[in-house]
């Protein structure tokens, strides 16, 4: 079995036969260890200590070995990452021998008992140890701060270099792609009412109809393009939305009858790429209904939290075998559809689903997050 660098063990470089994980619980069992030696030396030394030497040791030396304790605890609750747990370390064990060395020199020179001296060793290494690692954990959160600004930095300016490849992309598709694709359907079109010749016209048709489906693609991923252009997302007029995709289906569709109860002035979460989340379900909704009169409604839910936004058509039922794919991405042809719509609502942080259907007709519902202000919403979304 393979592992990735994430999984291997860190070792401590400060004292190598550790792993970076083990370092913070050595701290706090340096601390406990040093709350066992204080125990061991009252009782050794309970005879000849006076009750104001055993509060003074129990207060110079338990208080800062309880700290190491704490401290290895703190540790592993901090954001710190465990590749700098060995820089503290270094800080909390240098702290502890240089203090030590210092109070060694003094104890050479001040003549003391050898329980003074004991008591005296063990707070200086205590002492030391704490202060060492507060200085290792300012100086390791501090590294930690820096290191987070500079990766958010370094996050926001690719953030902002794709925002800019996505808009190029989205103007080559829309000027460039789009336009050419048109164009050639056009001409094809033109040519098929020009030109009598049976054969001309199948071959014809077929570039019509080629060209529409490129169309349809390059909308699609325009779609996509356009719902991650994350600097423009805001909020958006979901009663402007609505209205603006059904009048543009009445136009599409003739022989449809689309309706809606719409409340005024609803806000969603969501940018102009949120027209295709409706714009593909109406669309799904009159093509795949083969009645003489396709019908649609379409009505809107606002609760404080959420909109849901319902599509109820009078269709033939989706049948049971493709209503657990239907939200896939369809492999045998390039059209987006209905997978367009659940990954658009997903990324504006809602939902999309089949509620209901038969032989009566289906219904999907769709959730979006409200907006806090619709003051600041967007009246109406851009068909470009």
């Amino acid at each position: 079995m393979s592992h990735d660098a994430s999984d291997r063990v860190r070792v401590c470089p400060v004292v190598p036969w550790l792993t970076q994980n083990s370092v913070p619980w050595i701290i706090s069992g340096l601390g406990g260890l040093s709350v066992v030696f204080l125990v061991g030396w009252l009782i050794a030394f309970a005879g000849l200590l006076e009750i104001a030497n055993i509060l003074l040791s129990i207060t110079v030396v338990g208080g800062p070995a309880l700290g190491l304790v704490w401290g290895g605890y703190l540790l592993t609750r901090s954001d710190i990452d465990e590749n700098r747990y060995a820089r503290v370390c270094k800080w909390c064990l240098g702290g502890a021998v240089g203090f030590l060395g210092i109070n060694l020199l003094t104890m050479l020179v001040v003549p003391s008992t050898l329980a003074g001296n004991l008591s005296w060793a063990q707070f200086s290494v205590n002492a030391g140890g704490v202060a060492g690692f507060a200085v290792g954990y300012v100086e390791a959160r501090a590294i930690q701060r820096e290191v987070e600004a500079t990766a958010a930095t370094v996050r926001a300016e690719q953030l902002e270099d794709e925002r800019a490849l996505l808009m190029y992309l989205n103007d080559l598709l829309r000027h460039e792609v789009l336009n050419s694709a048109q164009i050639i359907g056009g001409h094809a079109s033109l040519l098929r009412e020009q030109y009598e010749d049976e054969r001309l016209h199948d071959r014809l048709e077929t570039i019509e109809g080629e060209s529409g489906d490129l169309v349809g693609v390059i909308e699609d991923v325009r779609a996509m393009l356009d719902a991650n252009r994350g600097a423009e997302t805001g909020t958006v007029d979901l009663t402007a939305l609505l209205e603006a995709q059904l009048d543009e289906c009445r136009a599409r569709f003739d022989d449809a009858v689309l309706e809606a109860t719409l409340p005024d002035g609803v806000a969603v979460r969501g940018n102009q790429g949120l027209q295709w989340v409706f714009s593909n379900l109406l669309e799904n909704a009159i093509e795949h209904n083969d009645g003489d009169t396709p019908r649609v409604r379409v009505t809107v839910d606002a609760a404080p939290e959420t909109v849901t936004v319902t599509v109820a058509d009078n269709g033939p039922g989706i049948p049971e075998t493709t209503r657990e794919t239907l939200f896939e991405r369809k492999s045998t042809n390039h059209g987006l559809g209905l997978y367009l719509s659940k990954i658009l609502a997903g990324r504006y942080g809602g939902t999309v689903g089949l509620a209901d259907t038969g032989p009566d007709g289906s219904t999907f519902v769709v959730t979006l997050p409200r907006a806090s202000s619709p003051a600041n919403a967007v009246e109406t979304v851009e068909n470009n």
